[in-house]
């Protein structure tokens, strides 16, 4: 079935494999940084991706080779700081951000798609944050993480703050965000965001494919729910709720009355490979 790709500018959209969306980040010259338009541009992209019953699984990367992305374009943001009144909220990115974050990703907190981040070189400030949204992350021995907004006066306010500390504690959202100093990948991977290093003749991109296609030779409902699970986890102060509330969901609801439930079970009892679906439609996407 082909697909009918959402028009863009400052990325380029693909289906390398079946029910996989291949987002790369195409603004070599600025590194990957984002201004606004690409923001929500990215933003417009991820929704169509959560709203698309084709889509499984996304994997998120930069042009170029040498950055994923290097955060807010700061240039951008200076022109918009010069010209904006004191206090105004969109002061840095010169209008209204999606309200999915940074890059369409750093604030979607219920996606039940998943997301691989592909890293290849820098990803800083916001590119950062983007990946700490990420369900998987693969880099290269020469990526570089860090979240130095403090170093020019600004902060991680995409979601990063909140999102940093949750996935590695305290300390060492400390020793990130307070110092502004850059991680490697493995320091990255030992601090717990970071899945899979790999080495720098590696393909970052086919390594990040490999994890989607893991994802969707699976029941796409039983991940969609099982993701969901995860993250209410997360959120939630009880376990005994987030498991409950999981149950309750839409996407609960659509795994069990779904048609790959039956046919999981049904493949093993006949010892096969199960044929799943696309699973049944969901209201819009959720943040």
């Amino acid at each position: 079935m082909t697909i009918e790709l959402p028009k863009v500018e400052h990325c380029i959209l693909s289906i390398p494999e079946p029910h996989i969306l291949l987002v790369t980040i195409n603004r070599p010259k600025q590194f990957n940084a984002l201004h606004l338009e690409a923001n929500q541009e990215l933003g417009r992209v991820f929704d169509w991706a959560e709203d698309n019953q084709e889509i499984w699984c996304s994997v998120i990367t930069g042009t170029g080779g040498k950055s994923f992305c290097a955060g807010m374009d700061l240039k951008s943001a200076n022109q918009a700081q010069q010209s904006s009144t004191p206090g105004n909220k969109n002061s840095m990115s010169g209008g209204e951000m999606p309200a999915s974050g940074f890059g369409g990703l750093s604030k979607r907190n219920q996606a039940r798609k998943p997301v691989i981040a592909a890293v290849n070189g820098f990803a800083l400030g916001g590119g950062t944050e983007i990946v700490l949204a990420c369900d998987i992350v693969v880099a290269t021995e020469k990526s570089i993480f860090g979240l130095p907004e403090v170093k020019r006066g600004v902060i991680a306010a995409m979601g990063g703050i909140a999102r940093v500390v949750r996935i590695i504690g305290y300390q060492r959202a400390c020793e990130m965000a307070l110092t502004g100093r850059h991680l490697s990948a493995h320091e990255a991977k030992n601090f717990g965001f970071v899945n899979e290093v790999i080495s720098n003749d590696q393909d970052v991109v086919a390594a990040g494919l490999k994890w989607a296609k893991q994802i969707t030779a699976n029941s796409p409902d039983a991940v969609f729910v099982t993701k969901r699970g995860l993250l209410l986890a997360l959120e939630r102060d009880s376990l005994t709720k987030a498991a409950n509330e999981l149950m309750d969901t839409e996407e609960a609801q659509n795994w069990t009355s779904g048609q790959n439930l039956s046919e999981g079970l049904q493949a093993f009892v006949e010892k096969r490979s199960p044929n799943w679906t696309n699973p049944q439609p969901v209201g819009k996407s959720k943040l």
